[in-house]
């Protein structure tokens, strides 16, 4: 199975951007419902914002999935591990706020 190629850096690494793609869609339904209240062009940018980073974060589970592995063969996943927390982190923290506003 493909998953089981990754090894277990890999599948943390996997858990981390589906994490991440659960919070950017708590940031898009934010950011939707607030630009149908207030119709103004800077919720617009941020769901631009939102959204590229959203379809980042799909193309990279996509592309982990289908190859198993990175084009170069085995793969460090450390760097990656620790990007992703820190995106995970400024991610959640900007959903903190917006939800609170």
């Amino acid at each position: 199975m493909v998953i089981e190629s990754l090894g277990a850096m890999g599948i943390v690494y996997i858990a981390i951007i589906i994490a991440n793609i659960g919070i950017l869609l708590g940031l898009l339904y934010v950011y939707i419902r607030s630009y149908r209240q207030i119709k103004i062009g800077f919720t617009i940018g941020l769901i631009l914002f939102a959204s590229i980073f959203l379809l980042k974060s799909i193309f990279e589970l996509t592309f982990l999935l289908m190859t198993g592995n990175t084009i170069h063969g085995n793969h460090n996943f450390t760097g990656d591990i620790i990007g992703g927390l820190i995106q995970f982190v400024a991610f959640t923290i900007l959903l903190k706020i917006t939800w609170d506003y």
